[in-house]
Protein backbone atom coordinates (compact mmCIF):
# COMPACT_ATOMS: atom_id res chain seq x y z
CA UNK A 1 0.00 0.00 0.00
CA UNK A 2 1.33 3.42 -1.01
CA UNK A 3 0.59 6.17 1.52
CA UNK A 4 -0.29 9.46 -0.18
CA UNK A 5 -1.37 13.03 0.59
CA UNK A 6 -3.13 15.50 -1.69
CA UNK A 7 -2.19 19.20 -1.53
CA UNK A 8 -4.85 21.04 -3.49
CA UNK A 9 -6.69 24.33 -2.81
CA UNK A 10 -9.84 23.41 -4.77
CA UNK A 11 -12.03 20.92 -2.94
CA UNK A 12 -13.71 19.76 -6.16
CA UNK A 13 -10.31 18.97 -7.73
CA UNK A 14 -9.24 17.09 -4.61
CA UNK A 15 -12.47 15.05 -4.61
CA UNK A 16 -12.13 14.29 -8.33
CA UNK A 17 -8.55 13.04 -7.94
CA UNK A 18 -9.53 11.02 -4.87
CA UNK A 19 -12.41 9.38 -6.75
CA UNK A 20 -10.12 8.30 -9.62
CA UNK A 21 -7.58 6.89 -7.18
CA UNK A 22 -10.25 5.03 -5.19
CA UNK A 23 -11.71 3.59 -8.36
CA UNK A 24 -8.61 2.61 -10.29
CA UNK A 25 -5.66 2.59 -7.89
CA UNK A 26 -6.67 0.74 -4.76
CA UNK A 27 -3.03 0.28 -3.76
CA UNK A 28 -2.85 4.02 -2.96
CA UNK A 29 -4.19 5.10 0.41
CA UNK A 30 -5.00 8.80 0.83
CA UNK A 31 -3.93 9.85 4.34
CA UNK A 32 -5.22 13.40 4.15
CA UNK A 33 -5.73 16.63 2.26
CA UNK A 34 -4.30 20.11 2.74
CA UNK A 35 -5.27 23.29 0.91
CA UNK A 36 -2.55 25.76 1.92
CA UNK A 37 1.20 25.87 2.50
CA UNK A 38 1.16 25.76 6.30
CA UNK A 39 -1.33 22.89 6.55
CA UNK A 40 0.49 20.95 3.84
CA UNK A 41 3.84 21.16 5.64
CA UNK A 42 2.22 20.17 8.94
CA UNK A 43 0.32 17.24 7.41
CA UNK A 44 3.34 15.87 5.55
CA UNK A 45 5.49 15.99 8.68
CA UNK A 46 2.79 14.26 10.71
CA UNK A 47 1.75 11.55 8.24
CA UNK A 48 5.11 10.86 6.54
CA UNK A 49 3.64 9.87 3.16
CA UNK A 50 5.48 8.06 0.39
CA UNK A 51 3.78 10.14 -2.31
CA UNK A 52 2.45 13.71 -2.44
CA UNK A 53 0.15 15.06 -5.14
CA UNK A 54 1.19 18.72 -5.05
CA UNK A 55 -0.68 21.57 -6.72
CA UNK A 56 1.80 24.16 -7.98
CA UNK A 57 -0.55 27.13 -7.49
CA UNK A 58 -2.14 27.43 -4.02
CA UNK A 59 -4.27 30.23 -2.61
CA UNK A 60 -1.70 31.10 0.06
CA UNK A 61 1.42 30.56 -2.02
CA UNK A 62 2.79 27.74 -4.13
CA UNK A 63 3.66 24.08 -3.95
CA UNK A 64 7.30 25.12 -4.25
CA UNK A 65 7.01 26.89 -0.88
CA UNK A 66 5.85 23.60 0.67
CA UNK A 67 8.96 21.83 -0.59
CA UNK A 68 11.22 24.69 0.47
CA UNK A 69 9.91 24.58 4.04
CA UNK A 70 10.41 20.83 4.33
CA UNK A 71 14.10 21.08 3.40
CA UNK A 72 15.82 17.76 4.23
CA UNK A 73 12.64 16.03 5.43
CA UNK A 74 11.64 15.05 1.89
CA UNK A 75 11.61 11.26 2.01
CA UNK A 76 8.59 11.16 -0.30
CA UNK A 77 8.10 11.45 -4.06
CA UNK A 78 6.13 14.31 -5.63
CA UNK A 79 3.62 14.36 -8.47
CA UNK A 80 3.01 17.99 -9.40
CA UNK A 81 -0.46 19.00 -10.58
CA UNK A 82 -0.97 22.18 -12.56
CA UNK A 83 -3.62 24.01 -14.54
CA UNK A 84 -1.02 26.07 -16.36
CA UNK A 85 0.51 24.91 -19.62
CA UNK A 86 3.60 27.07 -19.84
CA UNK A 87 7.38 27.01 -19.48
CA UNK A 88 7.04 25.16 -16.15
CA UNK A 89 5.71 22.13 -18.01
CA UNK A 90 8.69 22.12 -20.37
CA UNK A 91 11.03 22.51 -17.41
CA UNK A 92 9.38 19.58 -15.63
CA UNK A 93 9.76 17.49 -18.78
CA UNK A 94 13.40 18.44 -18.98
CA UNK A 95 14.13 17.58 -15.35
CA UNK A 96 11.97 14.43 -15.58
CA UNK A 97 9.61 15.24 -12.75
CA UNK A 98 6.24 13.55 -12.44
CA UNK A 99 3.37 15.92 -13.23
CA UNK A 100 -0.28 15.98 -14.21
CA UNK A 101 -2.08 18.66 -16.18
CA UNK A 102 -5.55 19.69 -15.00
CA UNK A 103 -8.17 18.58 -15.62
CA UNK A 104 -6.53 15.28 -14.73
CA UNK A 105 -7.25 12.46 -17.17
CA UNK A 106 -7.49 8.88 -15.89
CA UNK A 107 -5.16 7.60 -18.61
CA UNK A 108 -2.56 10.27 -17.82
CA UNK A 109 -2.76 9.47 -14.11
CA UNK A 110 -2.28 5.74 -14.76
CA UNK A 111 0.80 6.41 -16.90
CA UNK A 112 2.41 8.62 -14.26
CA UNK A 113 1.65 6.21 -11.41
CA UNK A 114 2.98 3.27 -13.42
CA UNK A 115 6.27 5.16 -13.87
CA UNK A 116 6.40 5.99 -10.16
CA UNK A 117 5.75 2.40 -9.10
CA UNK A 118 8.57 1.16 -11.31
CA UNK A 119 11.06 3.45 -9.57
CA UNK A 120 9.61 4.07 -6.09
CA UNK A 121 12.15 6.85 -5.69
CA UNK A 122 12.24 9.75 -3.24
CA UNK A 123 12.18 13.33 -4.47
CA UNK A 124 15.57 14.50 -5.74
CA UNK A 125 16.34 17.64 -3.76
CA UNK A 126 19.38 18.69 -5.81
CA UNK A 127 17.50 18.30 -9.06
CA UNK A 128 14.67 20.36 -7.58
CA UNK A 129 17.08 23.19 -6.73
CA UNK A 130 18.25 23.19 -10.36
CA UNK A 131 14.63 23.21 -11.52
CA UNK A 132 13.84 26.19 -9.28
CA UNK A 133 16.83 28.10 -10.62
CA UNK A 134 15.56 27.43 -14.14
CA UNK A 135 12.08 28.76 -13.26
CA UNK A 136 13.26 31.79 -11.30
CA UNK A 137 15.91 32.85 -13.82
CA UNK A 138 13.94 32.15 -16.97
CA UNK A 139 14.98 35.34 -18.76
CA UNK A 140 18.57 35.61 -17.53
CA UNK A 141 20.05 32.11 -17.26
CA UNK A 142 19.44 28.41 -17.77
CA UNK A 143 20.34 25.61 -15.39
CA UNK A 144 21.32 22.24 -16.82
CA UNK A 145 21.20 19.20 -14.55
CA UNK A 146 23.45 16.31 -15.48
CA UNK A 147 25.28 13.54 -13.64
CA UNK A 148 24.00 14.74 -10.25
CA UNK A 149 25.39 18.22 -10.86
CA UNK A 150 23.89 21.37 -12.24
CA UNK A 151 25.46 24.12 -14.30
CA UNK A 152 23.97 27.61 -14.50
CA UNK A 153 24.75 29.55 -17.68
CA UNK A 154 23.98 33.22 -18.30
CA UNK A 155 21.93 33.49 -21.49
CA UNK A 156 23.81 36.59 -22.63
CA UNK A 157 27.06 34.56 -22.62
CA UNK A 158 25.74 31.98 -25.09
CA UNK A 159 26.84 32.50 -28.70
CA UNK A 160 25.17 29.44 -30.20
CA UNK A 161 24.29 25.83 -29.47
CA UNK A 162 25.45 23.10 -31.81
CA UNK A 163 23.89 19.66 -32.15
CA UNK A 164 26.07 16.54 -32.20
CA UNK A 165 23.67 13.61 -32.36
CA UNK A 166 22.10 13.22 -28.93
CA UNK A 167 24.62 15.70 -27.48
CA UNK A 168 24.74 19.49 -27.60
CA UNK A 169 27.76 21.77 -27.39
CA UNK A 170 27.02 25.22 -25.98
CA UNK A 171 29.51 27.76 -27.30
CA UNK A 172 30.12 30.68 -24.94
CA UNK A 173 32.01 33.94 -25.04
CA UNK A 174 35.76 33.76 -24.34
CA UNK A 175 36.03 30.57 -26.46
CA UNK A 176 34.43 28.39 -23.79
CA UNK A 177 32.53 25.26 -24.74
CA UNK A 178 30.26 23.05 -22.65
CA UNK A 179 29.14 19.61 -23.80
CA UNK A 180 25.90 18.10 -22.48
CA UNK A 181 24.22 14.76 -23.12
CA UNK A 182 21.01 16.50 -24.17
CA UNK A 183 19.73 16.93 -27.70
CA UNK A 184 19.40 20.39 -29.19
CA UNK A 185 15.61 20.37 -28.96
CA UNK A 186 15.68 19.98 -25.17
CA UNK A 187 18.12 22.91 -24.88
CA UNK A 188 15.91 24.96 -27.20
CA UNK A 189 12.90 24.23 -24.99
CA UNK A 190 14.82 25.39 -21.94
CA UNK A 191 15.95 28.64 -23.52
CA UNK A 192 12.55 29.82 -24.81
CA UNK A 193 14.07 33.25 -25.24
CA UNK A 194 13.26 35.79 -27.95
CA UNK A 195 16.94 36.27 -28.86
CA UNK A 196 17.38 32.62 -29.89
CA UNK A 197 16.43 31.17 -33.25
CA UNK A 198 16.88 27.70 -34.76
CA UNK A 199 18.60 28.73 -37.99
CA UNK A 200 19.41 25.16 -38.99
CA UNK A 201 18.58 21.74 -37.61
CA UNK A 202 22.06 21.67 -36.06
CA UNK A 203 22.30 25.24 -34.79
CA UNK A 204 20.43 27.39 -32.28
CA UNK A 205 21.80 30.93 -32.45
CA UNK A 206 21.73 33.90 -30.07
CA UNK A 207 20.86 36.69 -32.52
CA UNK A 208 22.40 39.25 -30.19
CA UNK A 209 25.79 37.69 -30.91
CA UNK A 210 25.60 37.73 -34.69
CA UNK A 211 28.16 40.08 -36.26
CA UNK A 212 26.58 40.04 -39.70
CA UNK A 213 24.70 37.87 -42.17
CA UNK A 214 25.25 37.70 -45.92
CA UNK A 215 22.41 37.81 -48.41
CA UNK A 216 22.94 34.12 -49.15
CA UNK A 217 22.28 33.32 -45.50
CA UNK A 218 25.72 32.84 -43.97
CA UNK A 219 25.72 34.08 -40.39
CA UNK A 220 29.01 35.35 -39.01
CA UNK A 221 29.14 35.22 -35.24
CA UNK A 222 31.19 37.54 -33.04
CA UNK A 223 33.75 34.74 -32.66
CA UNK A 224 33.95 34.63 -36.50
CA UNK A 225 32.24 31.25 -36.69
CA UNK A 226 30.27 30.97 -39.96
CA UNK A 227 26.89 29.27 -39.72
CA UNK A 228 24.78 28.51 -42.77
CA UNK A 229 21.05 28.99 -42.38
CA UNK A 230 18.62 26.50 -43.86
CA UNK A 231 16.92 27.65 -47.06
CA UNK A 232 13.47 27.61 -45.46
CA UNK A 233 14.63 29.79 -42.55
CA UNK A 234 16.86 32.17 -44.51
CA UNK A 235 14.33 34.96 -45.17
CA UNK A 236 13.06 34.88 -41.59
CA UNK A 237 16.62 35.04 -40.22
CA UNK A 238 17.46 38.05 -42.40
CA UNK A 239 14.22 39.79 -41.41
CA UNK A 240 14.89 39.12 -37.73
CA UNK A 241 18.41 40.44 -37.93
CA UNK A 242 17.14 43.67 -39.45
CA UNK A 243 15.64 44.24 -36.01
CA UNK A 244 19.06 43.68 -34.45
CA UNK A 245 20.85 46.79 -35.67
CA UNK A 246 20.60 45.94 -39.41
CA UNK A 247 23.42 43.38 -39.41
CA UNK A 248 22.86 42.35 -43.02
CA UNK A 249 25.40 42.66 -45.84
Amino acid sequence: MIKAIIVEDEKSSMEYLTSILNRNHKNIKILGWASDVHDAVTLIKKKEPELVFLDIQLNTGSGFEVLDQLQNEMTFEVIFTTGFVDYKEKAMDYFAFYYLNKPIQEEQLKKVLDMYELKRSAFDRRKYEAFKLQIENKHTSITIYEKSEYTTIRISNILYCEAAGSYTTIHLRNNQQLLFSRNLKSIENMLEHSDFFRVHRSYLVNLQNVKKVTHDGIMIMIDNKEIATSSRNRKKVIDLLKLYNSKTL
